[in-house]
């Protein structure tokens, strides 16, 4: 198979998994929940959606941001918009209104715990029903709310724009990608060979992150934090500049 064959093999794959967690999301949406994170915590409860985000962080140790490009339900939803209206994101400043949104949100976390007197329950189905989040019309309702918060805003501020301003998630793979880094794990990365790269802009184009990969690729690999290793800028590139790898970042 050539390369050009399998990265759209590969990126058709990436897709429809995508597909299939957004298509899961009323049941599992809960375990995604920053507010029932808050609301266990209080009770002395290591809720379910607490026990993912630990999760995504170690996983990221290795793996960096994957999660957002390979399974994250919302990136589902807003790569499928991207289709109507993908018009690049606008980055800069916003990227850090996630990190703003996140220390108060951990903070009150921590508070509630000590508050409660520690953790002393794990509980990962906590305020499901039979494991399934949505299975009432408040739930309805909650799933609704967090669908057109991640929908309604990336038709003006661009494709995956809540995955750079909003998301509660992103600053633990961030954290973790960079820890992983400074201890000196092997990550999943887009490696690079700038000296080939002639300019042609197609990594670009299909970067659902809107970044730019002609400007990143010059340090030999891709170590922007918002980068998210679904390698659809190597898949796209006609010279294989870019590769999706294993292993220790230059």
């Amino acid at each position: 198979m050539s390369a050009r064959k399998a990265g759209t093999t590969r990126q058709r794959a990436r897709r429809l998994v995508l597909l299939v967690s957004f298509l899961q999301f009323p049941v599992t949406i809960f375990y995604f929940s920053p507010v029932l994170a808050i609301s266990g915590a209080f009770e002395g409860v290591v809720a379910g959606c607490l026990l993912v985000f630990t999760l995504q962080f170690l996983v990221s140790l290795v793996a960096r941001r994957a999660f957002c490009g390979w399974l994250c339900a919302a990136g589902g939803l807003q790569e499928i918009e991207a289709d109507v209206a993908g018009k690049p994101a606008k980055l800069g400043w916003r990227t850090r209104i996630k990190y703003v949104i996140w220390v108060p949100w951990v903070l009150t976390i921590i508070a509630g715990a000590w508050l409660a007197g520690g953790f002393s329950i794990v509980d990962p189905l906590y305020h499901t029903t039979a494991g399934m989040s949505v299975a009432n019309l408040m739930g309805l309702g909650i799933y609704l709310g967090i669908v057109a918060l991640f929908f309604i805003p990336n038709l003006i501020l661009g494709r995956r724009a809540m995955c750079h301003c909003i998301c509660w998630m992103a600053p633990f793979m961030v954290l973790g990608g960079k820890l992983g880094r400074v201890l000196r794990i092997p990550q999943l990365h887009i490696a690079a060979e700038s000296d080939r790269c002639i300019h042609c802009g197609k990594c670009e184009r299909a970067c659902p992150m809107s970044l730019p990969v002609e400007e990143l690729l010059c340090d030999g690999a891709i170590a922007d934090a918002e980068c998210i290793q679904c390698a659809a800028c190597a898949d796209t590139c006609p010279k294989d500049v870019l590769k999706l790898r294993l292993g220790r970042m230059r």
